[in-house]
């Protein structure tokens, strides 16, 4: 065998860019890789910009003389030595370690191995929470590295010094990560050091040098290095303000990228007074001027030669349906398709029927296509839409499948909007992209998060309710008053009033809460004989489901039990009823929608929420928001300010990354401040030479994702 047949293979050469795999950092295997993607980590600029959840701050040194019990502390020692003792049937590892002012103890369990670690003579810095026993001061576990030099000269240096900046886990503001099992917090610590130290030198600050200095705002080097390892806490937030505009940045100026493709991409233009003046004049009622402004801007959006990108948003009950058919007859009265994308079979049946309705009488058909169909069904919708013989299709998830092609698509209409993510509410137009888009939303959005999630989109406000809507009570029930609120509610039931009762449990068996079987159990003993009483959750066959909704429509049935499938699509103008259990576990603004669902005729109206004995008070104290007020709007803005806005963009998993560092609504000005820069410098309105090297990046990420239309 010759001697190049036995060299072994060349490694390939480490990518020094940021796009470089995490295998290439030291001690990345297979394993451990894995377990860094599971948290979305694939490469080292994602482990740059994996944020720290918290910090320890671990810069303050105390001397062993002076350890005060039941504190976590930090100290420099000398070990002084190092022994392993059997304790009921586990190896118990005891570093002797010791300083100027006196001596301790630092205890592991079942870790033999720290013997060849603690070799007398080695310094270290300890730090966990000192207990004391007949021994004198003890850590148990604590955290632990090697200090180079000896520990007196970090008590006389008053801390760590800059020769000690090697410290990880100690001696330092120690930064805290969202990690899983089988990788501890110091192997997260280690690589992201590592990757600091590698890489850093990699990252180019893109953003514009005037626009950085006038906002104040740290170099994007200095703070990807800050954010991890700070050597102290100020340096810390001025990072996170650094990277929280970065991100905003990049989601505006998607945004901003998104409006100017419109303005050169060529819609279908749809007059719309003629079948608008057929559609109302055949209204039980009339428009509310809140509802005719939002439809002179769909109206204008229509006629125009630009594709409609509009959100229309407004409280439960408020005519969105209404203006959103309007827009579905328009375009069909032109000659296209329109599509309806609903979160849930539930909500798709029964805006099936309400299409129907609208448009019917006006000669235009009305499709169904959901997840549930029966094949052949299924088959048989697939090809009518396709064929153009569906004006208007409603479904579900299905709509966005491969398998469903329009032959002339101009409108979609997505309701419902939170519940789907950017990518899915843009699906349907991505290949069409002269269609127009128009996004429907029951829950109110406040403003800070219409810009941030809806930013591509123009904004219509349906801010008025019909007129003769009956009075609604909101009631936070304790537990103590449980059995005494279920009978008033049975009593009511009896009586012919309607409701709904909600749990917040998925299914029947359900451990730790009230599910939808105890909950029938245990209020119909309460109910009169003959008033029916069902059970409907979003996993009820179609055919019992359309049952029970015939039933409660005919007033057979006096109580549904549900879940929160409740919360959009169950459209019973007679149900004036509504008990929600552990209502501690939904949001202001989720809850504020269930009781919608029995506040929609001019009969008077009443919600109970009941709350468990296990609820706090601090989620006690949220709830009286409901109790305060019946408007959408100011619910939703206390919900963000209580709960936070969540993953507000949709986009998670999608390509376009949420927001990491940004904190909404406490941002809003670094928000406003970076929509502002990202459309006057995609529009022309204050383009310059500094800004092409960000455009590029952004629109690079905005390719690959493919997320905003």
């Amino acid at each position: 065998m010759s001697s190049s047949a036995r060299r072994p293979p060349r490694r390939r050469e480490a990518d020094r860019t940021l796009r470089a795999s995490i295998r290439d950092l030291p001690g990345i295997g297979e394993k451990r890789q894995a377990l860094l993607s599971a948290l979305g980590i694939e490469a080292v600029g994602d482990l740059l910009a994996y944020p720290p959840t918290r910090y320890i701050d671990r810069t303050s040194f105390a001397r062993i003389g002076g350890l005060r019990a039941g504190e976590i502390q930090t100290v420099a020692a000398r070990v002084v030595k190092f022994e392993l003792k059997p304790v009921r049937g586990k190896r118990l590892s005891i570093a002797h370690i010791e300083d100027s002012s006196g001596k301790m103890r630092c205890l592991w369990f079942n870790q033999p191995y720290l013997k060849r670690v603690f070799v007398p003579g080695a310094s270290f810095v300890m730090s966990g929470p000192v207990r004391f026993d007949q021994h004198g001061p003890t850590m148990v576990h604590p955290e632990y590295e090697a200090l180079e030099g000896d520990g007196e000269e970090v008590h006389q240096a008053g801390g760590a010094s800059e020769g000690q900046d090697y410290l990880v886990h100690t001696g330092r503001i120690v930064p805290v990560y969202r990690t899983r099992p089988g990788l501890s917090q110091k192997q997260l610590r280690v690589i992201v050091k590592q990757a600091v130290e590698a890489y850093g030198g990699q990252i180019r600050d893109l953003l514009p040098g005037a626009l950085r200095q006038s906002l104040g705002l740290a170099d994007l080097r200095e703070a990807v290095s800050n954010i991890h390892f700070p050597a102290d806490l100020g340096l810390a937030k001025a990072a996170r303000r650094r990277l929280a505009f970065d991100e905003m940045l990049v989601l505006q100026t998607l945004f901003a990228l998104a409006r100017k493709e419109k303005q050169h991409s060529g819609g279908t233009s749809h007059p719309t007074d003629d079948v608008v003046a057929r559609f109302t004049s055949r209204l039980p009622f009339e428009l509310t001027a809140s509802q005719q402004a939002a439809l002179g801007d769909i109206a204008a959006d229509l006629a125009s030669p630009y594709p409609m990108r509009r959100l229309l948003q407004g409280d439960v009950g408020c005519g969105k349906t209404v203006v959103a058919s309007l827009a579905a007859a328009s375009v069909c009265a032109s000659g296209g398709q329109a599509a309806l994308l609903c979160p849930t079979e539930i909500l798709a049946e029964q805006h099936f029927e309400t299409m129907k309705r609208f448009l019917g009488p006006l000669g235009f058909s009305v499709g169904l296509l959901t997840g549930g169909l029966e094949p052949g069904e299924r088959k048989r919708a697939d090809r009518a839409v396709a064929q153009g013989r569906i004006d208007m299709t409603v479904g579900t998830h299905a709509l966005v499948g491969e398998r469903v092609g329009f032959k002339r698509l101009r409108l979609v209409i997505v309701d419902e909007e939170q519940r789907f993510g950017v990518l899915q509410r843009t699906k349907l137009v991505r290949d069409v992209p002269e269609a127009h888009l128009l996004v429907v939303s029951a829950t109110p959005i406040p403003r800070t998060l219409a810009l941030t999630a809806y930013g591509d989109l123009d904004v219509t406000v349906i801010g008025q309710m019909p007129p003769g809507r009956g009075r609604h009570t909101t009631r936070l029930v304790q537990e103590e008053e449980r059995d005494r609120t279920l009978k008033e509610v049975a009593a009511g039931i009896n009586t012919g009033l309607q409701g709904f009762y909600v749990c917040p449990a998925l299914e029947e068996g359900s451990s730790n809460l009230v599910d939808v079987g105890a909950a029938k159990a245990g209020i119909q003993r309460l109910l009169a004989p003959g008033r029916g009483i069902e059970i409907l959750t979003g996993r009820t066959p179609r055919e019992k489901r359309a049952t029970i909704l015939k039933g409660f429509l005919a007033n057979r049935i006096g109580l549904v039990i549900a879940t929160t499938v409740l919360e959009v699509g169950m459209d019973i103008p007679s149900a004036t009823v509504l008990v929600v259990e552990q209502a501690e576990r939904f949001g202001l603004s989720q809850l504020h929608q269930m009781r919608g669902r029995v506040a929609r005729t001019d009969a008077a109206s009443c919600s109970y929420f009941l709350m468990s004995d296990s609820a706090s008070e601090k989620a006690r104290a949220r709830l009286k928001v409901l109790e305060a007020t019946f408007d959408g709007f100011e619910v939703a803005e206390q919900d963000l300010l209580l709960r936070g806005p969540g993953d507000i963009v949709g986009t998670r998993q999608h390509g376009i990354p949420d927001l990491r560092f940004a904190s909404l609504p406490e941002d809003l000005d670094l928000m406003l401040r970076a929509r502002d820069e990202a459309f006057g410098c995609v529009l022309g309105l204050g383009a310059s030479p500094e800004w092409e090297g960000w455009l590029e990046a952004v629109a690079s990420l905005r390719d690959r994702a493919r997320s905003i239309v």
